[in-house]
């Protein structure tokens, strides 16, 4: 990895993480860290309110849609409008979320004529406890080989979901690997940073006052 920054101007997080909006064929995105699923259905505000449609599959319990609405509001568009384009589906297991990836977002993408599927809480899903390591391994590499090949079909995938640690911290660690571009966020005392890697390289963040 290149570690040359790549750009020294001021940024907020907002627009970091609207760079993460486009990865390239066969690519994921990624906005990971504290607040990191609110800044994704932030970003894709934008999209939404240009008439985008949104495929979201939700792995974490993290869709807030008050995320989108006050964002919509705040940019002078139509908050209900907005909402109705994310077509959201929920997971409460690593068995329903691989299903979810392998056999049904692919064809919803195409039925909704979407080209962005949001994934929130991807690697949170494969730490239940109840489910063995082994088996747990398993469901996500087939999790992450459907995204990929949805990816190289034309369609843009973002991940967004909280870092974790312990003995399961690998699923993240494997996801912060893959994914490019990729947005790390962390507090930083009562003010926010992060670390954005793009075409190939990482670029701290200076954040302009009350970003």
């Amino acid at each position: 990895m290149d570690d040359v920054p790549v750009a020294t101007r001021a940024i907020d997080l907002f627009d970091a993480s609207a760079l993460c909006l486009a990865p390239p064929p066969g690519k994921m995105a990624g906005i990971f860290g504290e607040n990191a699923c609110s800044l994704a259905l932030r970003a894709l505000t934008g999209p939404l309110l240009a008439g985008e449609s949104v495929v979201a599959v939700d792995g974490g319990n993290r869709f807030d849609p008050y995320d989108i609405s006050r964002t919509a509001s705040a940019l002078g568009g139509d908050a209900r409008a907005a909402l109705s384009r994310i077509h959201l589906s929920r997971a409460f297991t690593c068995h329903q979320l691989e299903r979810l990836l392998s056999e049904r977002l692919a064809p919803e993408l195409s039925r909704r004529r979407s080209r962005t599927a949001l994934v929130l809480g991807l690697h949170e899903s494969f730490r239940d406890a109840d489910v063995p390591y082994k088996e747990a391994c398993a469901l996500f590499r087939k999790s992450v080989s459907a995204l990929k090949k949805i990816s190289a079909s034309g369609m843009r995938i973002v991940l967004a979901g909280h870092p974790a640690a312990g003995d399961r911290a690998g699923f993240f660690m494997h996801l912060a690997r893959e994914a490019r571009p990729m947005l790390l966020v962390r507090r930083e005392g009562k003010t926010w940073g992060g670390t954005l890697w793009l075409d190939g390289k990482r670029a701290p963040i200076p954040l302009r006052a009350g970003a």
